[in-house]
C-alpha cells in the first residue's frame, strides 16, 4: 500500500527573464515500511523534492503536480491543515547535521522546543527524547543535553538531529543528505542509524543522498535523478550492482572504490536545456535520435528507465 504518492510533479523558480526548470514531471510511489532513495549529483533537483513535499520552498517557487499522503493532497491544503502533518506525520532531517542545529542554544533546548503545548507534556516528551537518543547509540544523553552544537561531533550531531526527527513518531522520515560534510567513521555510523530507525523503529522513509553504499545499504528501491527527472528506477541492489542507464553508470564508476572515474563535462544550464535526451551531450552511447528525440520513460527489465534502446545495446 502506498503511503506517499507522487504524480507529476514539476517546480520551476524566475531567474530574471527566464525559468529554471529545477525538476520536470517526476513521479513515483513510497509503500508503508519502504525506504525510498533518490540519487544522482548536486543539483539534479533532489532536494528541491524533499522541501517541495512539505511546501517549504521559496514563495516564488512554482509548483505543481500532486502530492497524496492519506487521500489529502499536500499541495492543496490550507497552512492551518499542513502544520498538523508538517513535522509530526511527516518529518524532515534536514542538509548538514551541523547546519541544522541552533548553535547558540545548548542541544537539550533544542529537544525541548520539539514538544509544544504545556509543561508536562514538554516533560513527557523529553523522557522519550532521552530514551531514544539512547536508542540511537548516543551515549550519557542527560549531559549532552547540557552542551551546545559545536561540543559535539559530526556523527553525534547527525544522531541528534536523527532524534529530533523522531520525536513525534512521523509516519514519514524525509532524510535529505544526511551525510553530508561527515567524516569516512561518522558515515559508516549512518549506516547503522538508519537501519536502526528502518527495522526497528520500522519507519518509512525517503532518503535523499549521494551517498550510493549508504543507499545500496538502507533503500529498497532508488530512483536516478539527472537534469530534473528521473532516468532509472529499480530495486536498490538492481540499479547499483546492474545499472541500465549511462548516467547511473557513470556514477558507479564515479565512486572511489570503482577507480574515481569522473564523469565527462557538466549537467545542463536548466534555463535552457538540450534537445533530445538531457545527458546524450555527456554520454558516451548517444546516437543520432538522443540527440533529437527526448526519450520517454518507460518499463524496462522489472523497473522504469528514460533511454533510447540504443544506449542499453
Amino acid at each position: 500500500m502506498s503511503l506517499l504518492e507522487i504524480k507529476d510533479l514539476s517546480i520551476e523558480f524566475p531567474a530574471g527573464e527566464n525559468t529554471v526548470k529545477a525538476v520536470s514531471h517526476v513521479s513515483f510511489e513510497i509503500r508503508e515500511g519502504e525506504t525510498f532513495g533518490i540519487i544522482g549529483e548536486s543539483g539534479s533537483g533532489k532536494s528541491v523534492i524533499g522541501l517541495a513535499l512539505l511546501r517549504l520552498l521559496p514563495a516564488n517557487a512554482k509548483v505543481s503536480g500532486t502530492v497524496f499522503f492519506q487521500g489529502q493532497d499536500l499541495l492543496s491544503l490550507k497552512p492551518s491543515e499542513l502544520r498538523k502533518i508538517r513535522g509530526k506525520k511527516i518529518s524532515l532531517m534536514p542538509q548538514n547535521p551541523a547546519g541544522a542545529l541552533n548553535p547558540v542554544l545548548k542541544n537539550g533546548l533544542q529537544m525541548e522546543d520539539v514538544f509544544e503545548g504545556n509543561r508536562a507534556e514538554k516533560k513527557e516528551g523529553m523522557k522519550k527524547a532521552l530514551k531514544l537518543m539512547k536508542q540511537l547509540f548516543l551515549r550519557n544523553p542527560e549531559k549532552l543535553c547540557t552542551l551546545y552544537p559545536h561540543q559535539l561531533s559530526g556523527g553525534m550531531r547527525q544522531r541528534l538531529t536523527a532524534c529530533i526527527s523522531l520525536s513525534f513518531e512521523p509516519e514519514i522520515l524525509i532524510a535529505d543528505e544526511p551525510t553530508k560534510g561527515l567524516d569516512p567513521e561518522a558515515k559508516a555510523g549512518a549506516v547503522d542509524i538508519f537501519n536502526k530507525i528502518k527495522t526497528e523503529y520500522e519507519k518509512t522513509m525517503l532518503l535523499i543522498t549521494h551517498d550510493l553504499d549508504l543507499a545500496l545499504e538502507v533503500c529498497d528501491q532508488i530512483a536516478v535523478m539527472y537534469a530534473g527527472e528521473i532516468v532509472e528506477l529499480d530495486l536498490a541492489s538492481k540499479v547499483l550492482s546492474t545499472p541500465l542507464h549511462p548516467y547511473t553508470k557513470g556514477l558507479i564508476r564515479a565512486q572511489p572504490r570503482n577507480g574515481l572515474v569522473p564523469l565527462s563535462g557538466q549537467s545542463p544550464s536548466r534555463i535552457k536545456l538540450p534537445e533530445g535526451c538531457f545527458f546524450h551531450e555527456r554520454c558516451r552511447y548517444s546516437g543520432f535520435e538522443c540527440s533529437r528525440k527526448h526519450p520517454e520513460i518507460k518499463n524496462y527489465k522489472g523497473g522504469l528507465i528514460r533511454c533510447h534502446f540504443l544506449s542499453l545495446k
